[in-house]
Order: C-alpha cells, then sequence, then structure tokens
C-alpha cells in the first residue's frame, strides 16, 4: 500500500480554521437560495464525503444552493462557530452535541453524516501471535489509550469496556483531536488509540494495526458518528433552505454507492491521503461511512449510552432531534425515480430509523 502524500496537515491547521470563519454568514432570507451563501463545517475525513460530492458533483448547485466549505480540525470549534453564527451548518460528533443539548443549547439534529468510521489502533507488539480471532478489548487490560474528548469512537469503547467490566483496568487518556492522539501513539506515549478516518488508515500505513472498527462493535453495530445540526431558530426560520440542503446530501449519498471511483476523487480534494488507502478507508473498513438519515433511534441509543456510563446527566433529548425535513427531503427526491434502489434502501431505512 502506498504511503500517504501528508500526513494530513490539513487536519491540525486550526489556525487556517478561525481566519476562514472569520466573515458571518449573509443569511438565507428570501426564496432565492442561490443568492445568499450557506457556510458549511466539515472536517477533513471521508465521513463527511457527502458534502464533497455535493459540492463537487453540482448537488448543492441543482438544489439553487450557493455554499462555502469551511473546514475545521475538531468538534468543538466548529460548534462554537455555529453558536456564532460564522457557519449556518455543519456534521458534529453525536457525543458533542448530546452534550450540548444536555446543556441547552440552541441546536436541531435533523440529519446524518458519518457512521461508525473508527478503528481502535493499538501498536503491533500487542497482538503479536495472537490469532486474530482472539483479538479483544481483553488485551488492553493496564493500557493507556489515547482518545478525543466524548468523541463517538471514545464512547463505544467506553461503553463497551464497561460492558466486560473492563472500566476499571483500561486507561483511556483524553486529547483535545484524533492529530494530538495519533501522534502519542507514535511518540509511544500511549499504547493505542481511537481514532477516526482517515487517521487509521494512516495508523495501519504506519504499521499499527486495527484491532477492531466501531461498527462492528457488539451493541454499536452501524453506530451514529456525525450528525448534521443547525440552530433550532434557524431551522424554523428557513425551512425551505434546508430541506433543499438534505436534497443534495439524498442525491450525494445515492453517488457515493454508485461511482466508487468519482466518489474518491472528490473526497481527495478535502482528505489529502493517496486514493489506494482512501478506497480502502471508506469503502471497506465500514458497510457504509456515510448516511444522510438522522437516525432518531440510533441517536436515542447513543444518548442512553452516555448517560449509563454518566458522561450525561439524564435528560428528554427528543427536543433536540427532528427528522420531519429530511423525511420530506426524501420522498421528493424518491419521487422522482420510484424504481431507484438506492432510494428506495434510504426509504426503508429510514422507516427503521425514525
Amino acid at each position: 500500500m502506498k504511503k500517504p502524500k501528508a500526513l494530513l496537515t490539513a487536519l491540525i491547521l486550526t489556525a487556517a480554521v478561525l481566519t476562514g470563519c472569520s466573515s458571518k454568514s449573509t443569511g438565507t432570507g428570501g426564496s432565492d437560495s442561490s443568492s445568499t451563501v450557506l457556510k458549511i463545517g466539515y472536517l477533513p475525513s471521508p465521513g463527511h464525503l457527502l458534502y464533497f460530492v455535493a459540492e463537487e458533483e453540482g448537488f448543492f448547485k441543482d438544489e439553487g444552493l450557493n455554499t462555502e466549505l469551511v473546514m475545521f480540525g475538531e468538534n468543538n470549534s466548529e460548534l462554537a462557530a455555529l453558536e456564532s453564527g460564522k457557519i449556518d451548518v455543519g456534521a458534529f460528533g453525536s457525543s458533542e452535541l448530546i452534550t450540548y443539548l444536555a446543556d441547552g443549547h440552541d441546536l436541531t439534529v435533523f440529519g446524518g453524516a458519518m457512521i461508525a468510521g473508527h478503528g481502535l489502533i493499538v501498536k503491533p507488539e500487542l497482538v503479536k501471535g495472537i490469532p486474530e480471532e482472539e483479538w479483544s478489548l481483553e488485551l488492553l487490560k493496564g493500557k493507556n489509550i489515547g482518545v478525543e474528548g466524548v468523541d463517538s469512537g471514545h464512547i463505544v469503547y467506553r461503553a463497551a469496556a464497561k460492558k466486560l467490566g473492563l472500566e476499571d483496568s483500561i486507561h483511556f487518556n483524553i486529547f483535545a483531536d484524533g492529530a494530538d492522539a495519533y501522534n502519542s501513539l507514535k511518540n509511544d506515549d500511549i499504547d493505542a488509540a481511537i481514532l477516526y478516518a482517515p487517521y487509521r488508515i494512516l495508523a495501519e500505513d504506519e504499521g499499527y494495526v486495527i484491532l477492531s472498527n466501531s461498527g462492528k462493535v457488539a451493541d454499536f453495530e452501524d453506530h451514529v458518528c456525525c450528525r448534521q445540526a443547525a440552530l433550532k431558530s434557524t431551522l424554523e426560520k428557513e425551512p425551505d433552505l434546508y430541506e433543499a440542503f438534505l436534497r443534495a446530501l439524498i442525491r450525494a449519498y445515492r453517488f457515493y454507492q454508485t461511482d466508487h471511483d468519482k466518489t474518491i476523487k472528490d473526497v481527495q480534494k478535502y482528505v489529502d491521503v493517496e486514493e489506494e488507502s482512501l478506497q480502502k478507508d471508506t469503502y471497506e473498513y465500514d458497510a457504509q461511512i456515510a448516511n444522510p438519515d438522522p437516525d432518531i433511534t440510533g441517536m436515542t441509543n447513543f444518548y442512553e449510552a452516555l448517560a449509563d456510563i454518566g458522561f450525561v446527566k439524564e435528560f428528554d433529548i427528543s427536543g433536540g432531534l427532528s427528522a420531519e425535513l429530511y423525511g420530506r427531503a426524501l420522498n421528493a427526491v424518491a419521487a422522482e425515480s420510484p424504481d431507484d434502489e438506492v432510494y428506495k434502501y434510504l426509504i426503508e431505512y429510514h422507516k427503521e430509523r425514525d
């Protein structure tokens, strides 16, 4: 496998992010959304590919949207930018969104983005001589695992450790972002790290081992990760705008499912990884790495996991979750091509997850 062209320096250039967000969006008032700029926050990860495909393939433009993609290095600065009006919408980690909702912030989760997409990465000596079918969290007793804040992968593996009675024998070391956790692993400061795409493929390219992928952990299969969110007040003011935004993402999902090669080329414009590695991280590790459905059931289950491990106090999360706009957008797109198998799948998926 080829080495990455660069060590994803874009992921750690936080200063560039802040510069890119320095001007406030002009808003989205009126019926002609193409006359204003919809600023979309993203992380340079394959899990945010719906944005990249919608932008590069013209789906945003087809929906009359004038868009600007604004890069961030981690979720908290992106959420702060949303609340301050520097971006209008973005894909944010499910765990971070739940903690924000628990604190009473004016947010609504109304669509989906990344699914699963995390790997538990270990040093090769940890599994040396052990058959792969015997790999488990038990191997990490007494070890230090690097995690990013309340990142989704962190929650999955912490909850799994608790279920196995390992919560007191595995040490979770919290880092500001995935770049810091990955660098700490490379510097031998920790024994393992929970890394989201594309860090997991970068680590594997460097000789580390993926002990497991988060979407295959028992009780967390294909778990929610990044979700589309906007200010509740903005969604209520401009529902047609955000419905058009979701229609573009639904079309992008179909493209992602049906044209792998072009999707990878689109993603590579935003994620600086060699095509061969990016193909593997996008299409092979997970059943799917992105889906536009808000997955209310998945978000509710994730909230329960967060409450169970004591990361949030119990509250009524339902007020911060909405599938109404997505349902309308999906029905509109599917009505144009009622026999399309991808749209049929999304309709069934939505019935199961609403």
